[in-house]
């Protein structure tokens, strides 16, 4: 019996995560406040506010893939990775529902 938990364990471990996509249309950002400060400019319709975080430290991620840091009720954190490379990025939580 020990033998056959030692065995899934270290299967669980090596095995690759199933990779999930964020939903197509959602930006992420570096930091919380940087999330909500667009959020705001989307609802203002304030254009040039948003195309000025887009530029420094939100980006659109919608398709790409991305795994779990912290779900959380409205905000989630999550790592999106672009080729060999990621980031720790903040996004509505809807985005990886």
């Amino acid at each position: 019996m020990r033998v056959y938990l030692i065995g899934l364990i270290v299967g669980l471990l090596c095995s690759p995560a199933v990779a999930e996509r964020v939903n197509d249309g959602y930006i992420g950002c570096l930091t919380e406040s940087s999330l909500d400060e667009f959020i705001t400019a989307a609802v203002n319709n304030d254009n040039r506010q948003m195309q000025t975080l887009l530029g420094t430290v939100c980006v659109p991620i919608g398709g790409r893939e991305f795994s779990m840091v912290d779900q959380g009720f409205v905000v989630s954190e999550i790592r999106v990775y672009v080729g060999s490379d990621s980031v720790l990025l903040f996004t509505p939580s809807e985005a990886t529902r």
